[in-house]
């Protein structure tokens, strides 16, 4: 019978935490397949160069053939003319160099859902 994760010291549970199992390879070394993961729903401030967990249904995982994916967000923004920031690139990136960015229409940029933001990988 297997035994429940727990968090890691430092980390104090609350209602927006969620634990999944991810599975694929795409975020290797860091995120192995299969691992049990800590995330946090809501995204506070800018996404650049955090691990997300999103959501487009305009997209399909290379690797799992699903709407969902965790990736590292990377976007160029610029400013508007009609003031705040218009993106000009976004890109869901994998760690692991054998796989591919997920390429997002910038114009489609309210199609993709940022479900949540990756904490830890979770002892078993």
């Amino acid at each position: 019978m297997a035994r429940p994760a727990k968090a890691p010291p430092g980390i104090k549970i609350n209602q927006r935490h969620f634990v999944a199992k991810v599975v694929g390879k795409s975020m290797e070394p860091k995120i192995k397949d299969g691992s049990y993961c800590l995330f946090t729903f809501g995204v506070i401030g800018s996404r650049e160069g955090r691990i997300v967990f999103a959501q487009h249904s305009g997209i399909t995982d290379p690797e799992t053939g699903g709407s969902y994916t965790i990736k590292k967000y990377h976007s160029r923004k610029i400013a508007s003319t009609e003031g705040g920031w218009k993106h000009t690139r976004i890109q869901l990136l994998p760690i692991n160099p054998e796989f591919k960015p997920i390429e997002i229409n910038p114009e489609n940029v309210d199609d993709i859902q940022i479900i949540a933001e990756f904490v830890t990988v979770l002892d078993r």
